[in-house]
């Protein structure tokens, strides 16, 4: 499966977008880079940066776009 990127959130943030696009049917993926980049030690364990990569299907790209632009508009 073709998974496509879509946008970088909080932490905080995670949660409601998550279940925002799944309740739309929208599959995805979520990378979590700061935990793997801390424990290589390439991350200040007390920096503010605590982010997830969300990825999306390809064919889910344009509806999760829509439903972001929705959210933050």
């Amino acid at each position: 499966m073709d998974y496509k990127f879509l946008v970088t959130v909080s932490f905080f943030e995670l949660y409601k977008v998550e279940s925002l696009l799944r309740t739309n049917g929208v599959r995805l993926k979520i990378q979590d880079l700061y935990n793997s980049n801390l424990n290589a030690g390439w991350v200040d364990p007390f920096c503010n940066s605590n982010e997830r990569t969300i990825l999306v299907l390809a064919k889910d790209f344009h509806l999760a776009k829509k439903i972001l632009d929705n959210l933050y508009n």
